[in-house]
């Protein structure tokens, strides 16, 4: 009687034990998931997010891309009827600096310095146009005139 009794302890323990690791490794996933926000809502979330590190995504505003002799580049990035100021570390994407249009969708992970989006990474993972007519970047490419 005893046996089967610390034979059961045994199995709850390690049903426990299992079900707190699990719990513990989609608690962990979902805080590690960094998700881009579009230029609108990352304007309106700035003060609550602080200085955490996120993903922007938005188009390059055309005319505004600038690359100083010092390195880096700051440009405007678009969505949503907002317009943001980015101040990017490294070298922008060739697809961003070969389009003197402008207009090229990317992804910028950084983080806010008062009004400015200090970006220290630019993804560029999209073609250059969105067609579905609810998808934000789509909208901004249609305000900004990128296709005439």
């Amino acid at each position: 009687m005893w046996r089967a009794r610390m034979k059961r302890v045994r199995w709850v323990i390690a049903a426990v034990v299992c079900a707190g690791a699990i719990v513990f490794m989609v608690s962990q996933l979902g805080a590690n998931l960094n998700y881009m926000e579009p230029v609108s809502k990352a304007v309106k979330q700035r003060e609550s997010v602080g200085d955490k590190q996120i993903r922007i995504g938005g188009i390059v505003v055309p005319g505004t891309l600038a690359t100083p002799a010092r390195g880096g580049a700051s440009f405007e990035l678009a969505e949503g009827g907002v317009v943001i100021a980015v101040a990017l570390e490294g070298t922008p994407h060739e697809t961003v600096t070969n389009n003197p249009d402008g207009c090229a969708p990317v992804v910028v992970e950084g983080h806010w310095t008062g009004t400015t989006f200090a970006a220290d990474r630019m993804l560029l993972k999209h073609g250059a146009e969105y067609d579905d007519d609810d998808h934000p970047i789509g909208d901004a490419q249609d305000d900004l005139d990128c296709n005439a």
